[in-house]
């Protein structure tokens, strides 16, 4: 069979490796817990604050200030309260989101990812903190402050995980 060219063993090897890197590309670009493990191996891992907001949560308090935090490829809320006359504040409560995409929504004219507004219209602010889940679908968060507990609690819960 004149024209026809056979590989040779160097071209073999070249030609299966690419292959096999392009394989291990694909998958570890198609499976997120596997390329967040990648990014984390790569990228050092950094605490990073997203946003603030401060606000009384009922007109007889408590003042609080309530952090959106990136940290190890989470988000979370981080609710800090001011109860001496000192300003030295104190954590209140920290509040994973169980997302790892930051969000956005417009509040009031503009564009934020943390809120304090009354949602429910009972006297006490909630806390509105938008995030994207691994399908980038779009998740508002809201915590009602429990005034007996003085603990904010989830409004809103997150479908269950189908297993993807």
């Amino acid at each position: 069979m004149k024209g026809m060219q056979r590989f040779t063993p160097r071209g073999l090897v070249i030609i299966f490796s690419l292959a096999g890197v392009l394989a291990l590309v694909t998958v570890l670009a198609v499976i997120p817990p596997l390329r967040a493990r990648i990014r984390a191996f790569f990228l050092p891992e950094t605490r990073q604050i997203l946003a603030k907001t401060s606000g009384y949560i009922t007109p007889r308090g408590p003042f609080v200030s309530v952090f959106k935090i990136s940290e190890g490829g989470s988000l979370m809320l981080e609710i800090y309260t001011t109860p001496d006359d000192q300003g030295n504040p104190q954590l209140l409560q920290k509040i994973p989101l169980n997302e790892i995409r930051d969000g956005y929504v417009n509040f009031q004219g503009n564009a934020t990812n943390l809120a304090l507004s009354d949602t429910d219209h009972d006297g006490a602010l909630d806390i509105l903190a938008p995030t994207f889940d691994e399908q980038m679908t779009p998740r508002l968060n809201v915590f009602r402050y429990n005034e007996d507990l003085r603990t904010f609690e989830r409004a809103s819960a997150p479908p269950a995980s189908s297993g993807h």
